[in-house]
């Protein structure tokens, strides 16, 4: 189920942004390029097809009880809706990965680390 920001947002720049969903495609990530920044990772994996970017979230136990691994997600879920359209690119899937200071953080340091991350994997 898509939201309305999905299908209006990236639509306009071409692509509707995807969610990854599968377990296998979460590994396969882990596997590729990723760059570290002080609230989160950004990993990053060409696919075999040129489909619009897909994105998805993850958070470890590390970062505390489901609530906090929770509002960790939801804080990233939030910026990437904002960031993928503007960075992502076609036939990529993009995985971030929450750290211990996604909730300890102000939401510009969180942004601004994921737009700086974007920039820099190559």
């Amino acid at each position: 189920m898509k939201s309305e920001q999905d299908e209006n947002g990236p639509k306009e720049l071409g692509f509707i942004l995807g969610k990854i969903t599968k377990r296998s495609d979460y590994v396969k990530a882990s596997r590729g390029r990723y760059i570290e920044k002080s609230s989160l990772f950004l990993q990053k994996i060409k696919r075999d097809d040129k489909k619009g970017p897909r994105y998805g979230v993850t958070a470890s136990k590390k970062i505390g009880i489901a609530v906090e691994r929770n509002k960790a997600k939801r804080r990233i879920r939030h910026a990437i809706k904002e960031v993928l359209p503007k960075y992502g690119k076609n036939g990529y899937d993009y995985v971030v990965v929450a750290t211990i200071k996604t909730n300890k953080v102000s939401w510009k340091t969180v942004l601004n680390d994921l737009e700086k991350a974007f920039r820099e994997i190559k």
